[in-house]
Formats: structure tokens, sequence, C-alpha cells
């Protein structure tokens, strides 16, 4: 199994100011790009645009840290009434994402949205072409869909672990909260898709660990 590990490029881990520290640790790195002032999604156009430039300047950081995996929100909208609008924007973004894959080699893998009405892709019925998938199985609880995502089977492309009640993504323990892992275990065993940690310390994440080894995931 390899040590891998996952930066999400904000505050002290902003890789658009500091990376030379990923490069002190024997580590195989996933990055979830920044979500501060990023909208795929945007029903303005110079907006998505500039995210997009982000997007392709994060792939080029990927590059250099040895990163075969980006993970990218799809954005959101304020109103109800643009949630048709911005499902346009993404669609657009969909098709500049795989290009970026294809210039740079780092496969872009869109993550599911947790319980807020503002979020694109909270359910699994969302065409994403060529790009990657991230499940956050704590993401989809809070919407009661897990299950659903889960039948998307091998078309996930990368795995978010943490626990959570239902209601709110509290980045809980494996085992903290009220989700079923053992009885997806099975699928988390057989795939051969990045399995990555969510938790907010250095003792819930031991404890995350600690339960995925006793269903045999690795």
């Amino acid at each position: 199994m390899t040590d891998c590990a996952e930066i999400f490029s904000e505050g002290l881990h902003d890789l658009f100011r500091e990376e030379e520290l990923a490069f002190s640790y024997d580590l195989k790195y996933t990055v979830h790009a920044p979500s501060t002032d990023m909208n795929l999604s945007s029903l303005r156009e110079p907006i998505r645009l500039a995210a997009i430039s982000l997007v392709e300047q994060m792939a080029g950081i990927c590059n250099e840290l040895d990163s075969d995996i980006l993970v990218v929100h799809p954005g959101y909208f304020s109103y109800p009434v643009d949630m048709m609008h911005a499902q346009r924007a993404f669609e657009r973004s969909i098709v500049d994402l795989e290009n970026i894959s294809r210039d740079t080699g780092v496969r872009m893998c869109i993550e599911n949205m947790p319980k807020w009405d503002c979020f694109l892709l909270r359910n699994p019925d969302i065409d994403l072409g060529d790009n990657g998938f991230t499940l956050d199985v704590g993401h989809a609880n809070t919407w009661g869909n897990l299950n659903n995502f889960l039948e998307m089977g091998d078309s996930i492309s990368h795995f978010r672990l943490h626990d959570n009640n239902g209601e709110i993504d509290d980045h809980f323990f494996i085992g903290g909260g009220n989700m079923d892992f053992p009885s997806f275990s099975s699928l988390l065993n057989k795939s051969k898709a990045i399995k990555i940690i969510g938790n907010k310390c250095e003792e819930d994440v031991l404890k995350s660990l600690e339960a995925l080894k006793r269903m045999g995931t690795k």
C-alpha cells in the first residue's frame, strides 16, 4: 500500500503560495483544488473562465508534485431560478476540464457536494464526460443518497471517507456517525481508487485507519 496524502490547497496549505514543503515527505499526493473564489458553474462567463484558469494552473502544480489526481468542486448558484443556467455553465466547464486533463495528464475528479441547496452534483445524475468522479461518502450521507452513488461502482475514481449523522458534514471518524461502512466495505476493498480519510485531527484519522483495517480495506 502506498502512503498517500491529499493536499487541500487552502490556507496554510495553499499550493499557489507554498509547494516546497510537499517535497519534504515521501508520499504519493492527490490534490484538492481551492474552493475560495472558485466557481466552475458561475453565471458570469469571465468568472467561470478565471476558475478554469486556476484549475489549469493547479494541474501544472500537480505535475510538479507527481500527482495524477486533482479534485474539484462542481460549483454553486445563489438563487433557485439560476440553477438551470448554472448547470449549463457547469457543462461547459466539464468540457474544459477534459481538455486540461488531456493536456496535462492529470485526471480531473469532480466531487459530489453536501446538503447545501446552492451546490450542483448532489445526485448521481450528471454526465461528467471523460472526467473522474470523487465520491465523498459523508457528503452523500447528508442527502441520504449514498447507496445511489455507490451503484456507480467502478466509475468512482477517488473516495473521501468520513462519517456523520446524516444532517451536517461533520467529518467524524469512521464509526463516529450513523454510516454503515461495513455494508459497502466490499466495494472499498476491491476498488483500485485512492481512498482519502477526511477527518479533522490526527486522533480521528487513527481511529478511521483502525476501522478500515478491521474491514480489510487498504
